[in-house]
């Protein structure tokens, strides 16, 4: 089985503001689901060089939560990660957070726009077959077509024309701006994505 890395968002927590590693349980789960193994990166890891020797990742995925723009831990250890899949050619797909930061990483902008928390809106593109498909939003920062990289090729929009996935030109790297783990039941239009890329 393919191992695949996920990153984690970075919490403070409570009156001591105890920073804490944190990812969504369903995300574990819809990874086994596709039928690989899960493995959990931590965002403060000293010899992040051994952690990858000793995994030997077939992949990863950068998780949502929080801002792309923020430069704290989480931000070194992802961007380690998109470093590693670049140099050895390995699979990479972002999700909401991890797509804007993928974007960025890339020479793309990000927006701030309403009408895209907690709301349920189509996407239509190559990936949907050029088919409406109804997904979940999370996200307050959006990706406008001319803020894409020039490195990427969209693959879906949403309604109000905004990137809601693209994939590289030449490398095995995909942005997804819903949420895949966050639907009730794991649906097979995204465990198809993912069994497809990795």
């Amino acid at each position: 089985m393919k191992k695949i890395i996920i990153t984690q968002r970075l919490d403070v927590i409570g009156s001591y503001k105890e920073i804490r590693d944190n990812l969504d349980t369903n995300f574990s789960n819809f990874v086994e689901n596709c039928d690989y193994i899960p493995i959990i990166l931590p965002n403060k890891i000293k010899n992040f060089k051994k952690f990858i020797d000793v995994i030997k990742p077939d992949g990863a995925i950068l998780s949502g939560g929080g801002n792309p723009k923020k430069k704290d831990i989480r931000l070194k250890a992802e961007k380690k990660i998109i470093q590693h899949c670049l140099k050895y050619n390995l699979p990479l797909i972002g999700i909401c957070r991890g797509a804007q930061l993928l974007n960025i990483f890339f020479g793309g902008e990000i927006v701030k726009q309403n009408g895209h928390v907690r709301k349920k809106h189509f996407i239509i593109g190559k990936i949907t077959k050029n088919k409406k498909k109804l997904i979940n939003s999370f996200h307050e920062y959006v990706i406008r077509k001319n803020k894409l990289s020039k490195y990427f090729d969209i693959l879906a929009l949403s309604g109000d024309g905004t990137v809601e996935c693209f994939k590289h030109k030449n490398k095995p790297i995909m942005g997804i701006m819903w949420h895949p783990e966050r639907f009730e039941r794991i649906r097979r239009f995204e465990k198809k994505i993912f069994k497809d890329f990795f």
